[in-house]
């Protein structure tokens, strides 16, 4: 911990001489950045000493581990005199007050050493990381989830409140919108893909969230409802159960709640946006330690603001930014081009409303022109979707390796670095038809080569040209699209709106030129599944970075589920912890 800096207000009015000092700035509101936020306000985790349901060596480690009577970690402490340790309290204390503190700081698994989390982590497997602190904390959040049960975590989270060796580090979390992050800006009504346990988040998780809004519905609370909107109150109670999808919106509103409830507000600064995340060359004798340097604004106002503070933790994410494909049209045409699935219904409501009827018959013939839908993976078939749901027909065009040409084959990223000639739509065959028979419908469209209503596949198809013909003053002027076929035939397609949702990628602008600089691949654009941030497995600290106590969490280092970003939050906020004490 630092000694106190004067209070200075928040924001300036551009002067360069005004700063606030801070132990660490989080970049990013969402999951990752209030995972952090919880833990670092003091609330630390305790194996409950329940066993694990499908992994009795897993158990056994934790066992030998608990029972341990001091890590290396608390013997430096304890050697060095450091007064955050409870073996250092007053002699007033009597032993045995001075050895249930000393136990219960060594039953938290932030506090231990590499070595016994290394022990903890060996053998693990899992799905959707290879992160093996992700790995282990979601075996201790979630025991036996993907086999389909239901056991409460083997996790307790304790606050400074009860545990006056628990440290509270000064921080603040820099969001552009409310909390929660993209999860504020996707459509509400889309189910999430993960189950409703896999999005709770540390202390509070879904379920018991439902329990209390309920209560407190029922209490007509008016302060609630200004919280949860107003979509949370038609809900049965009892909704939410941990082995089925929820809808986004509802996901959404429960992070925004869940930093209210968890006392994490005083913490959060949102509408903020980071313009600037540099180390600094050399720090003065009364700013030492203060390594790093963060600028932005505030999105209202355009007030400025800078923070000086010794660790930054990047958690923004990888749906900053669209992928594009690189053709001339997509940014001359934004009138019926886009590349945003919460765009793209907005517009589908727009084209719906000039449809006079809908007919169910075969031979019926819609009255406006089709949606061109570019892509292969979730997205574009929640745009597939869409459309029919509202009588719109659909063109579907995506790469399929099973029909692109051995010239094509080789071609497999454009310009800007967005991989093209994967057969994506495989993923959406490996989800269970039982949990995910809209997105299975869709594949089975894609996989049969048949006509469906309102829907035509094109497989192997790349678009080439996007632009508006019949400029004569005598004909009428169509929005047309021109796609190369898997034999190099070229095809044509009047169309109502171009939709290309080929995947997104995380906006690193403010980090400057270090944004290409801390990947696997140096010199290649930061992408969380093909060159996710090269980071410390256990600390998540960034091993390319150019000074020390720079942190990413999340998609950014290829953790892409909610489920796994507790384990970077984890290993992040356990190192932070002990190298802020030795600062």
């Amino acid at each position: 911990m630092v000694a106190e800096t004067p209070k200075m207000e928040e924001l300036s009015n551009g002067g360069d001489d005004h700063c606030i000092y801070k132990d660490v700035v989080i970049v990013g509101n969402g999951p990752g950045g209030i995972c952090i936020s919880y833990m670092l306000n003091g609330n630390w985790p305790y194996y409950s000493g329940k066993p694990h349901p499908g992994d009795e060596m897993l158990t056994a480690r934790l066992n030998y581990i608990m029972e341990k009577n001091e890590t290396p970690d608390t013997a430096k402490a304890s050697a060095r005199g450091n007064p955050g340790n409870p073996r250092d309290k007053s002699s007033d204390e009597s032993p045995s007050s001075d050895k249930k503190k000393t136990r219960d700081e060594r039953r938290s698994l932030l506090m231990r050493s590499r070595s016994d989390l290394e022990m903890l982590m060996n053998g693990l497997e899992g799905r959707g990381t290879s992160r093996p602190m992700a790995l282990l904390l979601d075996q201790l959040q979630h025991p036996g989830v993907d086999a389909g049960l239901d056991i409460p975590s083997l996790l307790t989270w304790e606050s400074h409140e009860h545990h006056p060796q628990h440290k509270v580090i000064d921080h603040v979390v820099l969001g552009k919108g409310p909390p929660g992050g993209t999860w504020q800006f996707m459509d509400p009504n889309v189910l999430t893909i993960s189950l409703t346990r896999w999005m709770s988040l540390p202390g509070l998780d879904l379920k018991k969230w439902e329990a209390l809004v309920e209560e407190e519905r029922l209490g007509k609370s008016t302060i609630l409802r200004k919280r949860i909107p107003e979509d949370c109150w038609s809900r049965p109670k009892g909704s939410f159960e941990v082995d089925r999808r929820i809808p986004v919106g509802i996901v959404a509103a429960y992070y925004k709640d869940y930093v209210y409830r968890m006392g994490l507000t005083k913490y959060f600064k949102c509408g903020r946006t980071v313009t600037s995340v540099q180390p600094l060359p050399d720090a003065s004798d009364l700013e030492e330690g203060y390594e790093w340097i963060v600028q932005g604004y505030e999105n209202q106002s355009g007030r400025k603001f800078k923070y000086k503070c010794k660790k930054v933790v990047l958690a923004t994410g990888t749906t900053n930014s669209s992928n594009r494909l690189g053709l001339p049209g997509e940014e001359t045409q934004p009138s019926w081009v886009t590349h945003d699935l919460n765009d793209l219904e907005t517009r589908l409501d727009r084209l719906a409303g000039k449809c006079s009827k809908c007919f169910l018959r075969k031979d019926y013939k819609p009255e406006v022109a089709p949606v061109l839908v570019i892509g292969a993976g979730l997205s574009a078939a929640d745009a597939i979707m869409a459309a029919r749901f509202r009588s719109i027909p659909v063109i579907h065009a995506f790469r399929d390796s099973s029909s692109v040409s051995e010239g094509d084959k080789v071609d497999n990223e454009n310009d800007n670095g967005v991989r093209l000639s994967q057969s994506t739509y495989e993923r959406l065959q490996t989800l269970p038809v039982s949990m995910y028979p809209e997105y299975h419908k869709v594949y089975e469209m894609m996989a049969d080569g048949k006509c469906h209503r309102l829907y035509k596949a094109l497989p192997g198809y790349n678009l080439i040209d996007i632009e508006v013909t019949g400029c004569d003053c005598n004909k009428k002027k169509e929005r047309r699209v021109f796609l190369k076929g898997p034999n190099r035939q070229i095809v044509s397609f009047k169309v109502s709106i171009v939709a290309i949702l080929i995947g997104s990628k995380p906006d690193l602008s403010y980090l400057g030129e270090l944004a290409t600089k801390l990947g696997k691949q140096e010199g290649k654009l930061i992408n969380g599944r093909s060159n996710p941030i090269q980071i410390d497995d256990y600390t998540y600290e960034v091993v390319k970075s150019p000074k020390s106590g720079l942190y990413a969490i999340g998609p950014l280092v290829g953790d892409n589920f909610v489920r796994f970003i507790h384990g970077g939050a984890f290993g992040a906020v356990g190192h932070l912890l002990r190298t802020l004490e030795t600062d």
